[in-house]
């Protein structure tokens, strides 16, 4: 789907099996801290480092040397890795594998044949690592700390070039405490100086960003219309296209992926995709307020813990009927054994998978011999900063190619509506777009937020609501299915599930061959959900993501 997929990353980087995705704003000893901004970015937005079961975030608490190495590898994604007996005490740790990968990169190098991963990590080993990681060269020899002398040989270089780059903002009365043990809110701090954006999911990106972008996304990403003041970073787990179009990087491009970008200097909108709402329709009065869209549903006096907070139980919504042995993995494609439900797999697709395919073309024919049922196409968006609608560059193609296939095909919108005024001009959009177009499948409102950079920030689970209630009621009133798409965060936090029940619903969660559980965690059942986003598909260039459709 779209940018930054908020509850797939906080699912997917989980601290530790036994901690919690949680946001900052929960947290009970995050209040006043003086890296509660910096946590909340990096735990509720990122998931890089996330809260206790008992809703705490311990911003005070030590690292290991081994959940060290899981943070820099979640959040570099390195792909290879040194032999098993590189380490005598590595064997069956919880952090092996981390740890094997750092070593060959060149990054934790251990202490006399031992990696020591139970041990807590200091600040000079922490600084030196992430420096290590970063392939940070060491040009300044300055260091102004008053304990100056105590700081290990191997650490000097990076402490001083570190400190030079203005990434050590933490250090307490002029000294740099070199053999304390690193707090789990100063390493978010480091972090938080030396990133600004952090891409971890395929599509479109755009906007300006006053420091450093990193894309660890293995699907790649595609930037455009971007002004990064700082660097771009390509992390070594990216695997498929990065594409910049019209992207300006004031610093530099530094590359650690197999991946060369493709760079365009500028790409304008096809003659024939409109970017702005025909003319001809009506604008919607100003003013119209969720009041006046839908009624509040009842609840049901039961709570679900979300983040750690109390979310209502909607009557209206159904519970979930999925359980964990109900599925099984078959190559990368989820498998529902379960007798609930019949089943059909399909898959969604924007430009990326274009542009990552053989003469920008997908086969749908090849797609439909791979076994996929449905295709839900990206038609197009709105920007997440400027608010300007776009069509997607090949929405045509892809409908008219899976069509022709055989294949049902649907479509969905990249919503950033803040008024039920935008939403009825996002549907009326999507409308006008789909006016010479035949589809057979739903169309999904797909509303998403990241951080306070993203126009739909702090936008009320009210007006959220609104705005999907309006843009589904306008697509129906013309004849078509229409379907919500939202995570976990969206979903709870954003949305009256019982006032969108009688709606079709499309929810993202990610799995793996290595996940605990096979089944969504979510409280509601779904129609659509969508498992992978790294599915390979005949046909398609690059990965796709998978899904699946629950029939009665």
């Amino acid at each position: 789907m779209e940018k930054f997929r908020l509850p797939k990353q906080l699912a997917a980087l989980a601290l530790a099996a036994g901690l919690t995705v949680t946001n900052a704003s929960a947290f009970t000893d995050t209040e006043g801290h003086w890296a509660q901004d910096a946590i909340s970015k990096w735990s509720e937005n990122y998931g890089l480092i996330t809260g206790y079961e008992d809703g705490t975030f311990r911003p005070d608490a030590s690292i290991t040397r081994g959940a060290f190495a899981g943070i820099l590898d979640r959040f570099l994604k390195f792909r290879t890795a040194s032999a098993s007996g590189t380490f005598s005490d590595t064997a069956g740790a919880y952090w092996e594998s981390a740890i094997l990968k750092l070593h060959a990169a060149g990054v934790y190098l251990g202490n006399g044949g031992k990696a020591l991963s139970g041990a807590s990590i200091t600040r000079q080993q922490a600084v030196t690592m992430i420096a290590r990681a970063f392939d940070i060269a060491v040009s300044s020899t300055d260091l102004p700390y008053e304990d100056a002398s105590e700081i290990s040989s191997y650490a000097q270089g990076p402490v001083a070039e570190m400190t030079a780059r203005g990434y050590l903002t933490d250090c307490q009365n002029g000294r740099f405490r070199p053999t304390d043990p690193i707090t789990r809110a100063e390493i978010v701090n480091i972090l938080n100086n030396m990133i600004q954006v952090l891409i971890q999911d395929t599509e479109v990106y755009s906007g300006n960003v006053p420091g450093t972008v990193m894309v660890n996304s293995a699907g790649g990403a595609y930037l455009m219309d971007m002004h990064i003041a700082g660097d771009l970073i390509l992390a070594p787990g990216v695997e498929d296209t990065v594409t910049l179009v019209n992207v300006q990087v004031d610093g530099e491009i530094r590359n650690f992926s197999a991946v060369t970008p493709t760079v365009v200097e500028s790409e304008e909108p096809e003659e024939d995709e409109p970017v702005t709402p025909p003319e001809e329709e009506t604008p919607a009065v100003p003013g119209i307020q969720p009041s006046e869209i839908y009624t509040p549903s009842k609840t049901t006096g039961e709570y679900i813990s979300y983040g750690g907070r109390s979310i209502p139980v909607y009557a209206d919504a159904e519970p979930i009927q999925l359980y964990n042995g109900d599925f099984y993995w078959e190559k990368d494609r989820l498998v529902y054994t379960g007798g609930a439900f019949d089943t059909r797999f399909g898959i969604d697709v924007s430009a990326y998978q274009n542009r990552a395919s053989a003469n920008e073309t997908i086969d749908w024919q090849a797609v439909a011999d791979d076994g996929v049922e449905f295709a839900m196409v990206r038609v197009g968006l709105r920007g997440y900063s400027n608010g300007a609608l776009f069509s997607d560059a090949f929405y045509k193609q892809n409908i008219q190619g899976a069509m022709e296939a055989g294949i049902e095909t649907g479509v969905y919108f990249f919503a950033q509506a803040i008024t039920v005024e935008e939403a009825i001009e996002e549907a009326d959009f999507v409308l006008s777009l789909l006016k010479d177009q035949k589809i057979d499948g739903p169309v999904a409102y797909d509303w998403e937020m990241h951080d306070s950079s993203y126009r739909v920030y702090g936008t009320t689970p009210e007006m959220a609501t609104a705005c999907a209630i309006a843009f589904c009621r306008r697509i129906e009133e013309a004849g078509y299915d229409a379907m919500v798409y939202a995570g976990q965060y969206v979903s709870y936090m954003k949305y009256d599930q019982g006032a969108l029940a009688p709606y079709l619903s499309w929810y993202p969660e990610y799995k793996s061959a290595s996940s605990e559980k096979l089944c969504p965690t979510y409280y509601y059942q779904m129609d659509y959900w969508q498992f992978s986003s790294s599915c390979t598909v005949d046909g398609i260039g690059g990965r796709v993501d998978a899904n699946l459709q629950f029939l009665r």
